[in-house]
């Protein structure tokens, strides 16, 4: 019988082939697990920030594409047949082979670029020729199951280029200062030659060296056809890169966000680059000037009303902190702080949109007390009563308490969650009437979402809507990943551009489902940014509406207690701009307020911004007109005089109607009321009244002289008590109060306060029956209780009397 090896060639070859085969499939397949740099691009692919992997290497995730300069250079300087061996050039090997032997030591490895990838996905060991035989097999593998293309970006990606820097994205942006889109022949070219030995040979470090070995691949390029000499002449003339430059840093705080969420990867957000640089120097710039007063932070981020896309997130200052106490690190976009004024808009629209409050109904704007709670305006003074339209864009602290009380604060927490705020996790008994001054803590990003959320429900027609979703604060506002369409795979563009489709009407229906889902009519986001329109601009902005294309905008201030944080935030129909200033450290500063530190930012942000066509329109649907009282705002009763029409959410047509015309008994004259006890019934007119309770009406008349006030009763007439004159300010009804010591330890007073609608009026007090003194013009009195019940009352010189009671439950 023949031996095995004896029989024909073929079955030889058969086997030899089987044998490598099985080699091949058992050998290593090159994978890469290192870990890679997070990297933030920009809407148009540029970079904005990226963070150094775990490992210390600026390592760039795998690019979509490679430069075909980039790629022309290096095939022709390290692989020449790189396109039609497979993995291993025999004729590379021999030559290595023979050098090897006859240097007595290896000098040369006969490497394809497969066979490189294959050694640097094994950690670039030392050679030995076992080494070498793994890395062919593991080339020849590589080659059967990735395309060429593929092998180009594995090499591209994980090549040393010296010092800290992986791969050629990496390096481009080290050695050049910008992206492989624009590179030069020479870049290429000195990209190219340097993983060749990139310990000995990088920028900065034998560059001589270095210009040798790009010049002659330059040369080589031209001998080969793929430039010509004029070509070749000009980048042979380039200077070599100097030393590392730093990554661009243009969204810092983004691109920290981005890696603290998901480290290791590349995300192209919705960034406009152009505009992130121009609001990053308004923001270091406003910082500056704040700085002497103390306030060392500020924030601001740019939000697309259509798509809700953030194009511009500057999350703080990034002037240098030379005492590193500044806090200049922490991204204030999304840092929850006190609210201050910023949510009033909030509750106004959800008054319209409920019913409860037509837009210009009067609201009481008096000295008002709770438990534990004393609301002042910013001014404090007092109007006595002001439309709820004028209360909002004055900001009026008084009159948003009042009715966050019509409201509820249980139902107001409701709205909030439901327009995507997640701060305000306590329930309502925790924040009380103070959540509408501050009381609770909001980000910066989601309030902008929720301003941008409201516009876009005026701006958008559900049936021709386009648009992202809006961003969630985990997925800071993002896209698709980064590539270079001019040097693109056709099938890979083709397939990410349906994947962008699919992805975009996945977020149409989204944004759909958001809008049908809306907490507030768009009759009372309308009637809401209407009042937002009349607030007055800041100093900086004086005479703004006298300037051709001064952006028209509704902005909204706040400022929390203690000065702490300074709110700005408008709105046009096609942006929203949110500003924060303060300290991010919490330490307050007198002088730090919305109007005067943030509102200068927010419109010097908004002349950026290219300016609506139009306003945001009247929706057609959902309003009524409606006939309401002239005087109170409210819907008109029989017994209003002057009354005039009024667009109102239909919601509206269930609100109350005018509670302040009151029928009144005059004598003929008109200059006394009168009543049966002293009037014939033909010297009685009955004529309607506005009459204010008294408390409302001792403020309201030093603002408005037309308010006419009750003729007083004729002489020889009693007071029919129909209309009460004097009420209560201090304390309200069943009133539990907490009476503090002074630093000596006595019991400090409390001075309840009534209000009376005659000027000249007297007053005479009393304690739990006993008489405690008399007050004239201003009905204040001092007294000191212990705990348990007591009862105030007060008599005035015609007998009128009004009664309190209160508890005193300790003291501290």
């Amino acid at each position: 019988m023949k031996p095995f090896f004896g029989r024909k060639p073929l079955t030889i070859i058969i086997f030899g082939l089987a044998v490598l085969l099985l080699a091949i499939l058992v050998a290593p397949m090159p994978a890469f697990h290192a870990p890679l740099s997070t990297v933030a691009e920009a809407a148009d692919g540029s970079l904005l920030g990226a963070r150094v992997a775990a490992d210390g290497q600026w390592r760039f995730p795998p690019p979509d594409s490679l430069p075909d300069k980039y790629v022309t250079c290096l095939i022709n300087y390290e692989d020449r047949w790189f396109r039609w061996h497979p993995g291993v050039n025999p004729v590379a090997v021999v030559r290595a082979l023979i050098g090897n032997i006859r240097a007595g030591e290896i000098v040369s490895g006969g490497s394809t670029i497969t066979m490189q990838v294959a050694r640097m996905a094994r950690g670039n060991p030392d050679r030995t020729y076992g080494g070498k035989i793994i890395e062919m097999l593991s080339a020849l593998k590589l080659e059967l199951f990735r395309s060429k293309r593929a092998i180009l970006k594995m090499y591209a990606t994980n090549a040393p280029f010296g010092g800290n820097t992986v791969g050629i994205e990496a390096a481009a942006w080290r050695y050049t200062g910008r992206g492989t889109a624009d590179m030069t022949w020479a870049e290429a070219a000195t990209l190219a030659v340097l993983p060749n030995a990139p310990a000995l040979i990088y920028p900065g470090r034998n560059s001589e060296q270095l210009k040798q070995k790009r010049d002659r691949l330059l040369m080589s390029l031209v001998e080969r056809g793929h430039i010509d000499s004029l070509t070749c002449e000009l980048a042979m003339g380039e200077p070599l890169p100097g030393a590392p430059l730093p990554m661009p840093s243009l969204a810092p705080h983004l691109t920290g966000r981005l890696w603290l969420v998901d480290p290791g990867i590349r995300k192209r957000t919705s960034v406009d680059p152009f505009l992130q640089r121009e609001v990053s120097e308004l923001v270091n710039r406003h910082v500056s000037a704040l700085e002497g007063n103390g306030i060392f932070n500020a924030a601001a981020v740019v939000v697309e009303v259509a798509t809700g896309n953030a194009v511009a997130w500057v999350g703080n200052s990034t002037l240098p902190d030379t005492t590193g106490r500044h806090g200049r690190d922490v991204d204030m976009i999304t840092a929850p702080r006190s609210t201050g004024s910023i949510m009033k808009p909030f509750l106004y629209a959800g008054l319209l949109s409920s019913g409860i409050l037509l837009p210009n109904a009067l609201v009481p704007d008096i000295p008002t007390r709770f438990q534990g709670f004393r609301p002042e305006n910013a001014d404090f003074s007092y109007s006595g009563a002001v439309p709820a339209g004028d209360a909002l864009a004055r900001s009026l602290n008084i009159p948003a308490v009042r009715m966050l009380q019509m409201y509820e604060e249980e139902r107001f927490l409701v709205l909030l969650r439901s327009m995507g705020f997640t701060t305000f996790t306590k329930p309502a008994s925790h924040y009380g009437l103070s959540l509408i001054l501050g009381g609770g803590e909001a980000t910066l990003w989601e309030l902008a979402d929720a301003y941008a959320s409201m516009a876009r429900v005026l701006t958008t027609n559900p049936g021709t809507q386009t648009g992202n979703s809006i961003p969630e604060i985990e997925n800071p506002p993002v896209g698709g990943h980064s590539r270079n369409s001019q040097f693109a795979n056709p099938d890979s563009a083709i397939a990410n551009h349906q994947s962008q489709i699919a992805n975009r009407k996945s977020q149409i229906a989204t944004l759909h489902s958001q809008l049908a889902n809306s907490p507030l009519s768009p009759a009372s986001i309308w009637l809401t940014y209407e009042a937002l329109r009349r607030v007055n601009r800041p100093e900086t902005e004086t005479g703004w509406q006298y300037f051709g294309g001064a952006p028209e905008v509704a902005w909204k201030t706040g400022t929390s207690f203690g000065f702490r944080d300074a709110w700005a935030i408008g709105t046009t129909p096609e942006y929203v701009v949110a500003v924060w200033a303060g300290n991010a450290d919490g330490e307050g500063r007198p002088g730090l307020s919305g109007i005067s530190s943030a509102a200068p930012l927010l419109f010097d942000i908004i002349r950026l911004l290219p300016a609506a066509e139009s306003w945001f329109a009247r929706p057609e649907e959902g309003m009524t007109l409606v006939e309401v009282c002239a005087a109170s705002g409210y819907r008109a009763g029989p017994d209003c005089t002057e009354k005039r029409e009024e667009w109102v959410p239909e919601a509206g047509l269930r609100s109350d109607v005018c509670p302040w015309h009151t029928i009144v008994s005059l004598d003929t004259s008109e200059t006394f009321r009168v009543n049966s006890s002293c009037a014939t019934p033909g010297e009685i007119m009955a004529r309607s009244w506005f009459v204010l309770p008294p408390a409302m009406e001792y403020y309201y008349r030093m603002r408005n002289p037309s308010y006419r006030t009750l003729p007083p009763f004729r002489q020889g007439c009693s007071d029919d008590r129909k209309v009460s004159t004097m009420e209560f300010i201090y304390p309200p009804r069943d009133a539990r109060i907490f009476i503090p010591r002074s630093l000596q330890g006595q019991l400090m007073s409390m001075l309840p306060e009534i209000a009376h609608r005659r000027r000249d009026a007297t007053v005479y007090w009393h304690l739990d029956n006993q008489y405690i003194g008399m007050t004239r013009h201003i009905h204040q009195t001092e007294i000191r209780v212990g705990e348990g019940e007591h009862l105030i009352t007060a008599v005035d010189n015609e007998g009128m009397t009004v009664s309190r009671k209160f508890y005193c439950i300790g003291t501290l």
